[in-house]
C-alpha cells in the first residue's frame, strides 16, 4: 500500500532516489511509524514509500550502519529496538565527536551555511512556544546536515548523523518527559549564534551545556524505567 509521501521533509530536496527513500524511511523509524521490532519485506517498505527497490535497498544500507535497522538474509528487515543502555553512549560518544565538529564548523562555515544557520536559530525560536515534536525532529535533522557539512569532514559527519539519529528516536518515544522545548531549544539557538559569530569556546561551551541536558534527562528516564520493571540493565563484569 502506498502512502502519500509527507511536505518536504527537513526543508531540503533529497539528491537522489536512495536519498528520498532514506530520508522518508529515517523519520518513519524515528517517529514510530515503523514500530521498533517490526519486520518487514524490502519490497513491501518500497512501496508503502512509493520509491523502487534499488533506492530502498540502498537506503535500508545506509540505516543499518545507523543501527536502526538489522538486515537477515532470507528474513526480512527488522526495526531495531531501542537501546536503553546504550543511549548515555550515544550522548557521552557525541560529546567526544562534537569536539571535532563544532570547532571545526565554526572556522570553515561559509557564509550560505552561516545563513542556513540563522534560519534554524527561527526555526528553534518558534518551536520555544509552539510544541511541535516532529517538527523539531526535522529542524534537528537539518541542524546536524549543515554541522556535519560545516565541519569538511565527512567521516565525523557519517559518525555524527548517526549518533544524532539515535538521539533523536530516544527523545521522540519519550517526548511526554518534555512539555516543553523551549529550554532544548534554546541550548541549539545559544551554540547557533556562536557558531554564526565564529566563537569557538562559545559554541563548545553551548554544545557541553546541551549534552548535559541531554544526559541528565536520559538518566531520568533510565532511573524511571528501571524502577519500573520496564528495563532491566546488565552488569559486565571488568577484570581489575
Amino acid at each position: 500500500m502506498r502512502v502519500k509521501t509527507p511536505e518536504k521533509l527537513f526543508d531540503r530536496e533529497a539528491v537522489s532516489q536512495t536519498e528520498k527513500a532514506y530520508v522518508i524511511l529515517e523519520e518513519m523509524i524515528v517517529t514510530g511509524e515503523l514500530p521498533a521490532g517490526s519486520q518487514w519485506s524490502e519490497s513491501v517498505l518500497g512501496e508503502r514509500i512509493g520509491i523502487g527497490r534499488s533506492p530502498t535497498r540502498d537506503a535500508l544500507q545506509k540505516l543499518a550502519f545507523q543501527r536502526l535497522v538489522h538486515i537477515a538474509p532470507r528474513q526480512g528487515i527488522f526495526i531495531s529496538e531501542i537501546d536503553y543502555q546504550g543511549q548515555l553512549h550515544v550522548i557521552q560518544c557525541r560529546r567526544e565527536i562534537e569536539r571535532l565538529i563544532i570547532p571545526q564548523a565554526t572556522q570553515c562555515a561559509s557564509e550560505q551555511e552561516r545563513a542556513e544557520m540563522t534560519k534554524l536559530v527561527a526555526e528553534f525560536e518558534k518551536l520555544k512556544t509552539r510544541r511541535d515534536m516532529r517538527r523539531y525532529m526535522r529542524v534537528h535533522f537539518d541542524l546536524t546536515r549543515v554541522l556535519g557539512q560545516a565541519s569538511r569532514n565527512s567521516y565525523a559527519a557519517e559518525f555524527y548523523a548517526m549518533l544524532q539519529t539515535l538521539a533523536r528516536r530516544f527523545l521522540y518515544f519519550h517526548q511526554d518527559r518534555y512539555p516543553s522545548l523551549a529550554k532544548i531549544c534554546d541550548l541549539h539557538i545559544d551554540q547557533l549564534h556562536a557558531i554564526i559569530d565564529g566563537l569557538t569556546e562559545a559554541a563548545q561551551a553551548a554544545g557541553a551545556a546541551r549534552n548535559d541536558y541531554a544526559e541528565e534527562r536520559a538518566r531520568n528516564i533510565l532511573m524511571d524505567l528501571i524502577t519500573t520493571s520496564s528495563v532491566t540493565v546488565s552488569v559486565n563484569n571488568r577484570k581489575p
